[in-house]
């Protein structure tokens, strides 16, 4: 096998035979790589063995019309610069618990500051304070009664959200929305008048139930 390679357009010269073979080459003038390097003189072949005993017999070829160095360096791959690879990771923020606990927050404390009281104030009527102590009417036909003073709000507020429908009971019913729906926790901002309504529907079948 022979091979002919013209520096004019080619910078190095990879050889690899699976047999020995004769390679007729003109060196470039330029060399890439501080390798070992070989000496080739017209006339006068260089044989170059591989780590695995394979022959490269090397002659130098050189046309009149262009002027050549001597010296020829070949590329080892071993000698090549190591391939950089970058990966990046990229934060999944409906998974992000802190975003949980901040949504969650604010949600809790909208629904009860806000939405019931404004919204849904006849709920509180669940609820009957006696005493300075406050639990659950017994009947239908008691809650119907009751009737909740503005100074009472803030007290039975805090008996719904302690003993009714907890915090825990709240995460676990928009966590329940958001797989049904396929909303992440990012979008409820967006879907907050449904994400309410199904709270305060959760409520009322907690406090029916109590009867």
């Amino acid at each position: 096998m022979s091979f002919n390679w013209n520096p004019t357009s080619d910078t190095s010269f990879n050889w690899n035979p699976s047999n020995p073979s004769s390679v007729y080459i003109a060196p470039s003038t330029t060399i890439p790589y501080e390798l070992p390097t070989y000496t080739v003189k017209e006339g006068k072949p260089v044989t170059v063995v591989d780590s695995l005993g394979r022959q490269t017999i090397i002659t130098l070829s050189t046309p009149d019309s262009v002027d050549y160095y001597s010296v020829y360096t070949p590329v080892s791959i071993a000698n090549l610069p190591p391939l950089i690879s970058s990966t990046y990771e990229y934060q999944d923020l409906n998974s992000d618990s802190s975003l949980h606990q901040k949504v969650m927050k604010q949600v809790y404390t909208n629904f009860y500051n806000f939405i019931i009281p404004n919204q849904f104030p006849y709920l509180l009527n669940y609820v009957k304070g006696s005493n300075g102590k406050y639990s659950i009417v017994k009947s239908l036909k008691e809650y119907k009664k009751n009737k909740t003073r503005e100074n009472e709000y803030e007290r039975k507020l805090q008996y719904i959200a302690r003993n009714v429908y907890t915090k825990s009971d709240m995460y676990k019913d928009i966590k329940t929305y958001l797989d049904v729906y396929d909303v992440k926790w990012y979008e409820i901002e967006d879907k907050k008048r449904e994400v309410y309504d199904v709270l305060v529907n959760k409520l009322k079948h907690r406090l029916n139930d109590l009867l």
